[in-house]
C-alpha cells in the first residue's frame, strides 16, 4: 500500500458531522490523488476494536444511497462493526484495473487511526460494479481482507494466474436471470475454487436455502477449502440483478453476508478452527508414513495441503489413519469434512 497516499488522505480528511463523539454517521470528504472523494461511515455506539465491513455500490450509485439500499447500519448496530460506504468518482468504479484500490486502503487507514479497528476482521461486499471491486480486493489484497462477498459482480479482467498469498473465504450471490448468464458466474466460482485449493468432493448443496423456508428460491453450494476457508455461492432461481432483501422467497442479503463474514478472520486455521469449540479437539500426529487422527467424528472426506494452500493429497481414512508415505518433510494441514462441521489441523511430517 502507498503509505504516503494514505497519509495524505488522512491529513486532508474533514469530518462533516458535528460533535463527532456524539454521532454515529459520518460523511467523510477528502482529496485523494488529486481527486475529491467521499464516503459515509457508520460507527455504532459501544464499539471496542470493531470489525469493518465495506459496502460498495454499483454503477450510478453512491455511498449514502447504498447504505439505504442494504440497511447495513441495522446489522452494524446489532453486531458492533463499522460500516463503510465509499463513493466512486461520478458513480462508476474502475473495472479494468486497480485504480480505486489505494483510495479504499487509505480510507481504511483513516478510519483505523480514529477508531482502532480490528485488522483481523476487515471485509468487503458490493453489488454489481461493487461486486467486481469485492472480487478484486479479495484477490489483490488478501493481506487486508479476511473474506469477501460479491453480489451480481464478476472477477475483474486482470490475470488471476498468480497464487493467493492466503486463501480468501468468498460468498458469491447471483440471480439465474441476472444480466450476466449463470455460466459466467460459474467461471468465477471455479476460479476461486482453484485459487483457494478447495476439495471438490466436499461439495454441499442446500436447496432450498435456508431449509426452514420451504418457499425459498435460493440454492446454496459450499466447498471446504485450504486453511479452513470456503467458497460458497447462492443462486437465486429466477432472481435478477439485485441486492435481495426479500425473506419470503429469497434472503436478506445483508444478513447473509454478515453471517458469512463473522465466521472468518485473517489469521488462518487457528482462528477458523475456533468456530468449532464443541466436541473433542482434533489432533494429528505423523509416524512411519502414517498420519494418525484423533478427535474426528464421522469423517466424510479428508484432504491434505501444504502451508501455501496447495492440495497435495485427497486421501481415505481407515481407523483414523491416513497413508502419507513418501512425502517431503515439513508442516502440512489436514482438512477433515465431518458430518456437522469441517476442521483443519497442522501435522509435522518428519
Amino acid at each position: 500500500m502507498n503509505r504516503k497516499l494514505a497519509l495524505a488522505a488522512s491529513i486532508a480528511l474533514s469530518f462533516l458531522a458535528s460533535q463527532i463523539e456524539a454521532q454515529t454517521t459520518l460523511t467523510l470528504n477528502f482529496n485523494f490523488s488529486g481527486k475529491s472523494r467521499n464516503a459515509v461511515v457508520y460507527v455504532p455506539a459501544g464499539t471496542n476494536k470493531p470489525p469493518v465491513v465495506y459496502f460498495v455500490h454499483g454503477y450510478g450509485g453512491n455511498g449514502a444511497g447504498f447504505a439505504n439500499d442494504t440497511k447495513g447500519n441495522r446489522v452494524a448496530d446489532r453486531e458492533k462493526f463499522i460500516a463503510i460506504y465509499p463513493s466512486a468518482i461520478s458513480g462508476s468504479w474502475s473495472m479494468q484495473d486497480t485504480a480505486d484500490y489505494p483510495f479504499l486502503q487509505a480510507l481504511l487507514d483513516t478510519v483505523d487511526k480514529r477508531y482502532k479497528i480490528d485488522r483481523e476482521r476487515v471485509y468487503c461486499t458490493g453489488f454489481s460494479q461493487g461486486g467486481f471491486i469485492s472480487n478484486g480486493l479479495g484477490y489483490k489484497h488478501p493481506e487486508i481482507f479476511a473474506a469477501v462477498a460479491p453480489v451480481s459482480g464478476h472477477i475483474p479482467s486482470f490475470s488471476t494466474s498468480a497464487p493467493l498469498k492466503r486463501p480468501v473465504p468468498i460468498l458469491t450471490t447471483f440471480g439465474t436471470n441476472d444480466v450476466s448468464n449463470v455460466a459466467s458466474f460459474m467461471t468465477d466460482i471455479n476460479t476461486w475454487i482453484k485459487l483457494n485449493g478447495c476439495n471438490t468432493a466436499s461439495k454441499k448443496t442446500e436447496n432450498p436455502y435456508p431449509a426452514r423456508n420451504r418457499n425459498s428460491q435460493v440454492a446454496r453450494i459450499t466447498y471446504t477449502c485450504s486453511l479452513g476457508s470456503e467458497v460458497v455461492y447462492d443462486s437465486v432461481i429466477t432472481g435478477g440483478h439485485e441486492w435481495a432483501m426479500d425473506t419470503v422467497r429469497k434472503v436478506n442479503t445483508t444478513e447473509e453476508v454478515w453471517a458469512f463474514f463473522k465466521r472468518f478472520t485473517r489469521s488462518g486455521p487457528a482462528s477458523v478452527q475456533s468456530r468449532f469449540e464443541s466436541g473433542k479437539p482434533l489432533h494429528a500426529t505423523y509416524r512411519a508414513g502414517t498420519i494418525q487422527l484423533s478427535g474426528a467424528e464421522d469423517i466424510r472426506s479428508v484432504f491434505v495441503t501444504n502451508l501455501v494452500g496447495t492440495v497435495v493429497a485427497t486421501v481415505s481414512v481407515e481407523h483414523g489413519a491416513i497413508a502419507f508415505a513418501g512425502r517431503p518433510a515439513g508442516l502440512y494441514l489436514v482438512h477433515t469434512m465431518e458430518t456437522n462441521r469441517s476442521r483443519t489441523v497442522k501435522v509435522n511430517v518428519r
